[in-house]
């Protein structure tokens, strides 16, 4: 037995007769041992921290994180040297990517003394932004964009009009909250103004732009208007929707069609020789129809009453 438990076992016991408080294992406190400050303490996630301290060893190194409010680390930032004196200059870094709104602390702590000091920012929620590399296109027609304000690695949605139908495309934000489109085409609807939406499906903060779709207004000449019976006939068109095909018919859409044409990448066509006009008088129509578009362009032209010397017995 030890010698001293009895001395032990009769002071606690005199403790409890007086009502005085029992002896505890002292708690553990963290307690800063050096100083930190930041010039300001409320930050956006496109600021800086700009930050002192002092109360170091001289010239050692000192380590920076950021922690949450229970002391896990959420980032690392650039190690800093302490000054001889034993102070820390001012140092400004951005605001490390991947942050959320709210409460966060910032820790330095010298590499060989140990002693660390801690300064609390609050980083700010912004309201998204959004920025269009264009504000009109044509269906099909391609734009981009550039967002930011959202919560880092959240889905976002983009909507073209009614949030009720799909998204035109789904984006993650990254570790700044920013999301960026490149190329992004145009549905094919009708011409007019809609509003561009983009919602955060975890801070549920839509942000929206207006936008106007343009319409597409075709339009076809003819190499001739006056041609002889089998005579090859050629024409040019423009404005239809890129890669769509269209159908040329002669006089009438209840007929077959005499051709049929795709439009390049800008629209246009160029076609010579597209087909023989066979037997016809007087004035005729080449109608032109968009597959996709169904908009439909008609030409006239008038038939010779003589063929071409060449047609000739």
């Amino acid at each position: 037995m030890n010698r001293h438990q009895p001395l032990a076992t009769a002071i606690a016991l005199l403790a409890v007769l007086v009502g005085a408080p029992t002896p505890v294992a002292a708690q553990t406190t963290d307690l800063d041992t050096a100083q930190v400050a930041l010039q300001a303490a409320d930050v956006t996630p496109d600021g800086r921290l700009t930050f002192s301290g002092h109360g170091f060893v001289a010239n050692e190194p000192a380590s920076v994180t950021v922690e949450d409010d229970q002391g896990g680390i959420q980032a690392r930032l650039e190690p800093v040297n302490v000054d001889p004196d034993g102070q820390i200059n001012t140092v400004s870094v951005s605001v490390p990517s991947g942050l959320v709104p709210g409460l966060h602390t910032l820790r330095v702590v010298g590499l060989t003394s140990g002693r660390f000091g801690r300064a609390a920012f609050q980083l700010q929620w912004q309201p998204p932004t959004v920025h269009l590399n264009a504000y009109t296109g044509k269906p099909t027609h391609t734009f981009g964009f550039s967002a930011s304000g959202f919560v880092p690695g959240e889905p976002v949605d983009v909507y073209l009009g009614s949030q009720v139908t799909d998204p035109l495309t789904t984006l993650t934000a990254d570790g700044r909250g920013e999301v960026t489109g490149h190329d992004m085409p145009i549905p094919l609807i009708n011409p007019g103004d809609y509003s561009l939406a983009f919602v955060g499906r975890s801070s549920h903060t839509p942000v929206t732009v207006g936008f106007n779709v343009q319409g597409f207004h075709p339009w076809v000449v003819l190499d001739s208007y006056y041609i002889p019976p089998r005579t090859d006939v050629g024409f040019e068109g423009d404005d239809f929707v890129p890669g769509e095909s269209v159908q040329v018919y002669l006089n009438s859409r209840l007929s077959q069609p005499v051709a049929q044409v795709t439009a390049d990448v800008d629209g246009h066509f160029t076609v010579r020789n597209a087909f023989g006009l066979p037997d016809l008088s007087g004035t005729n129509e080449l109608i032109f129809v968009g597959q996709q578009s169904q908009t439909e362009v008609t030409a006239t032209f008038a038939a010779a009453t003589t063929m071409p010397p060449s047609t000739r017995n």
